[in-house]
């Protein structure tokens, strides 16, 4: 039986693994925020990426400085900036799994990996220059850090929690969160063994953890503050206006966040969340317990005090570790009692984890739609000549553009000295509608000699019409 369910364990974090490599290995076009971060790294010094960023961007600084030392090593492409995100989300994978392995029930374990697995949130930000993958990388670190020293004293295990604190708080910002998590975790295991050096490691992980994120809040998370980024989150703060629905706003959120790390219907396995946390608090697995929530509530304490979002939102993935061992805890002990009432009711919870199966499977057959600014800076690439300029709309042109130097244009352009290229994208899956403003961001009166559509995206030549006339209408 171990041998059988170690296998299963196995066979579900290949299936996950190849997931995430499959998504990897198709290379889809870099996307917007993506964009930007590149951007960022490729234009600002090592100490520049500690201060304010541009395009509205925010990310830890070990983490922008591991791309930098990327592209200093690897090369500026896509596959390069995506593989740190790619290693630190089959790393999550695995650490997630051997620590399930060992808290939970061999059933509860395999439907927590599951669902890990098959994630399409996880699969989507495993191959995206974005630090969401090392939030969920530094939740499964600490995980398997609070599994592997179980059998230590509580002083010894602060002990190695603290010599970990700076490098991942400064390498994931909610960490913070998932460290407040580690101190109300061990805390009764301190106070029930009342040694001087247990509360001395005890104050030393909190005194080591909040100096390292007083840095990053005083230093980069200041210069990093975007009133923009305020408003996007707005509706993931708590609405004080509205006195009498904070705890509808309450509930929601929270169901959101489990949509989030569960697609497409995680809400519906939030209640086995819940109810797995009240298992394996009556388990006597209450360290466990509150290792699991504590970061879930600091969060949403975050966001009573209009300091951190807290929805179904990528800011919230970090959770997704804590979220899937509480579901699958949930779901065994269910699983258990529905079978006392009757041999077939277990069935009705497999229903509730296919959606997520479906939408995993769904994602390798239909890839996620984005535009193709990667097919389309090839197209005017290849037949650019020396003199002509480029304008696009988007700002993610400046990553696959950044070569040009003066002749691309982030703008309308009002002149130039030979051709024009337009690279227009929006959301609208209809070319026609993108045609007249593409052909707006040109000069005023040139003519289009050439289009071309890519996903989401469309490119014009434009060119003088007096030109037009001496190649003979071409």
């Amino acid at each position: 039986m171990a041998a059988r369910n170690r296998n299963l364990l196995i066979a579900l974090v290949a299936l996950g693994l190849a997931l995430r490599g499959y998504h990897y290995l198709r290379g889809s076009s870099v996307w917007q925020d993506e964009a930007g971060v590149l951007v960022n790294v490729l234009s600002k010094s090592w100490g520049g990426l500690l201060g304010r960023l541009s395009l509205c961007q925010a990310a830890p600084p070990l983490f922008l400085w591991l791309e930098k030392a990327v592209a200093l090593t690897l090369g500026d492409g896509p596959y390069a900036f995506r593989l740190p995100s790619f290693l630190a989300s089959c790393a999550a994978m695995v650490l997630l799994a051997w620590a399930a392995g060992r808290l939970l029930a061999p059933r509860a374990a395999a439907w927590a990996v599951l669902l890990f697995a098959v994630s399409e949130q996880l699969s989507w930000h495993a191959c995206e220059t974005k630090p969401y993958s090392f939030d969920v990388l530094t939740a499964t670190v600490l995980l398997a850090l609070y599994t592997a020293t179980r059998n230590q004293s509580a002083g010894r295990r602060l002990l190695c929690f603290a010599m970990t604190a700076p490098v991942l708080i400064f390498l994931s910002y909610p960490a913070i969160f998932l460290y407040g998590g580690v101190l109300a975790a061990l805390a009764p295991a301190v106070w029930r063994e009342k040694r001087a050096s247990g509360w001395a490691a005890y104050g030393l992980l909190a005194v080591v953890a909040a100096g390292s994120f007083l840095i990053l809040l005083l230093g980069p998370i200041h210069a990093q503050h975007e009133p923009a980024l305020d408003a996007y989150w707005v509706n993931d703060f708590a609405p004080w206006d509205r006195p009498w629905y904070m705890p509808v706003w309450t509930l929601l959120s929270t169901l959101e966040v489990g949509r989030y790390c569960c697609k497409p219907l995680g809400q519906v396995l939030v209640p086995l969340a819940f109810f797995g946390t009240v298992v394996l608090w009556r388990r006597g697995q209450r360290g466990v317990a509150v290792l699991l929530a504590t970061p879930i509530l600091l969060a949403l304490a975050g966001a009573f005090l209009h300091r951190y979002p807290y929805g179904g939102d990528r800011i919230m993935v970090y959770a997704a570790p804590a979220i899937v061992l509480l579901i699958g805890a949930g779901t065994a002990a269910a699983w258990e009692w529905l079978g006392r009432c009757h041999r077939l009711a277990p069935a009705a919870l497999v229903l509730l984890f296919l959606p997520p199966v479906y939408a995993a499977a769904k994602a390798v057959v239909f890839p996620w739609p984005t535009a193709d600014f990667a097919g389309a800076a090839a197209y005017v690439e290849a037949r650019r000549l020396p003199t002509d300029v480029v304008a696009g709309n988007d700002w993610t042109d400046l990553y696959y553009f950044r070569r040009l130097g003066s002749a691309y244009h982030g703008e309308a352009v009002a002149d130039a000295p030979g051709r024009c290229w337009i690279v227009f994208s929006n959301g609208d899956r209809a070319a026609d509608g993108r045609l007249k403003p593409a052909h707006d961001m040109g000069p005023a009166g040139w003519v289009a000699v050439d289009r071309r559509e890519f996903a989401f995206t469309t490119v014009l030549l434009l060119e003088r019409p007096e030109a037009k006339m001496a190649s003979g209408g071409r």
